[in-house]
């Protein structure tokens, strides 16, 4: 458990620091005149989207650790012993490096890009729309209204990032008993298949 948690921190400074830096490259404008004149949501997209894209990056081996962790579920040796196949995060990688060799971190990458870019675009303009929609002109958004929004934010770009989530998670297990998809494509039209 200590894993993903340790993660998210390096995770979502790379997500929130290229989300801010990206949104004043595109508006050339400093903090202090953002709050006069704010962004657009179109440059509040690409933002989000440009953080999304470099944090899957940065996020992928230690979602793939974590995927691989949650879903052992055959035991490490034969039915004579119950260890499972991992003893924990730094085994899981040296096992994943040694077995599927250094792309093995990578694998389901792609669909995790997919999921991650337009849904973090989405989920920073619906956040700040809400912000804008419910904070007087000319003042900071309250506590309540931070939190609603974040909320909010969530629930839409969660409702968009769950089918890629369920492809990404299915190509990250793949390769554990062999290959079963010949890539993402395929893994998708067999997910629509067989569901």
């Amino acid at each position: 458990m200590s894993f993903p948690i340790a993660s998210v921190a390096l995770v979502n400074s790379v997500l929130f620091g290229v989300y801010s830096n990206t949104l004043l490259a595109l508006t050339a404008t400093s903090h202090q005149e953002r709050r006069a004149q704010p962004p657009s949501y179109t440059n509040i997209f690409i933002a989000g989207c440009t953080g999304g894209l470099l944090q899957a990056y940065c996020l992928a081996p230690f979602d793939l650790i974590k995927v691989r962790l949650q879903n052992q579920t055959e035991p490490r040796m034969q039915i004579s012993s119950s260890m499972p196949r991992y003893r924990g995060p730094v085994h899981c990688a040296a096992s994943i490096l040694r077995e599927e060799g250094p792309q093995g971190l990578f694998r389901g990458s792609w669909a995790l890009v997919l999921r991650d870019t337009p849904t973090l675009g989405m989920y920073f303009v619906t956040y700040e729309g809400l912000c804008r929609q419910y904070t007087p002109e000319g003042q900071n958004p309250s506590s309540a209204t931070v939190l609603v929004a974040g909320g909010f934010a969530g629930i839409a770009s969660w409702i968009t990032a769950t089918p890629f989530d369920v492809i990404k998670s299915r190509m990250q297990m793949d390769g554990l008993k062999g290959r079963k998809y010949g890539g993402m494509l395929d893994c998708m039209a067999s997910s629509f298949r067989q569901e």
